[in-house]
């Protein structure tokens, strides 16, 4: 059950009916609405692969019950855009397997009970940030005003009173939109910033791909990044001379390893980032964006990779991205802030319909 900070008169509930698929080769996706719904009201589908390569969309029409027939065996996803009289536009969808499916293609974990252990605990956390009230062109002027007691603050809360908790196995997502406070959660867990109110407990070790670049030094080889990164994450020289070939391989940079990392676009520091990373099973992988640099080959390359490690059931994945069908093909819950402030937080399905509303 998720759980909605925001009240709302009417809301879409979708199901899906897979009964008509043996004899006529179709599942409905019937959309129902709770609570007070609208006199009128249009209906739009849409559904996508599990990989959002394939997609489809209808025209507004007046049915509640929307019939797709699958190209071919797979996981997809079914979603109802409703519309009502006043341009107000709410979603629901679901998940469905048509025919022989390798669980391997879809990278979306159970989400797990209360009695697996918390790797990840926030608890009503705040980050407040003071800004000077007024600019200042020069350190003599700053320090004028501060003798004088004419510097005054103004508070910022990039992040104000969150709380969730992550479970061993899970892939937990964050969504909002920019400035909303999602890397700053991020860093609060990977221990990059302290919280000003508030607790985060983290237990276990973690492999963060926060800030692209952070931690290596552009005027060396990539070869000589890879012993530089890997210390800063704790690998010991030994680790990396033994998996230096697969962190190159992954990475598919044989050879540019001799090259000044300043001459790297910022996809192929991507790459070293993120197979450094991942060379090992770390307790916590915390990626930010990631995902969203490089070519779709390798962004696919990296989502596999994250698959084997969530397969593991050892590997919680913490995850932010942009990208809402990322989110919902590998994410079992998604926390939503907004603005700093909590917004919603439960399966993955029901956040993001709520989040797409907010374009609407």
């Amino acid at each position: 059950m998720s759980e909605n900070v925001s009240s709302s008169t009417w809301m879409p509930v979708a199901a899906i009916d897979e009964s008509p698929l043996e004899s006529q080769g179709f599942v409905s996706l019937h959309v129902e609405l709770e609570g007070t719904p609208p006199a009128s009201r249009r209906f739009v589908y849409n559904w996508k692969s599990s990989n959002g390569l394939e997609r489809g969309k209808t025209d507004p029409q007046r049915f509640n019950v929307f019939n797709f027939i699958p190209p071919h065996d797979g996981r997809f996803f079914l979603s109802a855009e409703v519309i009502d009289d006043e341009g107000v536009t709410k979603s629901a969808g679901s998940w469905v397997v048509i025919g022989d499916v390798d669980e391997e293609e879809f990278t979306r974990p159970p989400i797990p009970d209360e009695s697996v252990e918390p790797v990840i605990q926030v608890d009503d956390v705040s980050m407040i940030f003071n800004m000077a009230s007024e600019q200042f062109n020069s350190l003599k002027e700053y320090f004028i005003a501060l003798f004088r007691h004419e510097l005054s603050f103004k508070e910022f809360r990039a992040l104000d009173h969150v709380s969730f908790t992550v479970r061993r196995g899970e892939a937990f997502g964050l969504v909002g939109t920019n400035g909303s406070g999602k890397s700053t959660m991020l860093k609060i867990i990977a221990g990059v910033l302290e919280a000003s109110e508030g607790t985060c407990t983290v237990t276990g070790s973690i492999a963060p791909l926060i800030e692209l670049g952070a931690g290596f030094d552009m005027d060396l080889t990539a070869r000589e990044n890879i012993y530089l990164n890997g210390a800063l994450l704790g690998y010991r020289k030994e680790f990396i001379d033994e998996h230096l070939q697969d962190i190159i391989e992954f990475a598919e940079l044989q050879d540019f390893m001799d090259m000044p990392l300043k001459n790297y676009s910022s996809g192929m520091v991507a790459r070293i980032a993120f197979a450094i990373a991942t060379v090992t099973e770390p307790d916590i992988l915390i990626v930010d964006e990631t995902l969203s640099v490089g070519d779709f080959l390798f962004q696919q390359k990296c989502q596999r990779r994250i698959q084997e490690l969530i397969g593991t059931g050892n590997v919680t994945v913490l995850l932010v991205s942009h990208s809402i069908d990322v989110v919902e093909g590998m994410c079992d819950r998604v926390c939503w802030i907004e603005k700093g402030k909590q917004r919603m937080i439960g399966p993955t399905d029901d956040v993001c319909a709520a989040y797409r509303d907010l374009g609407q």
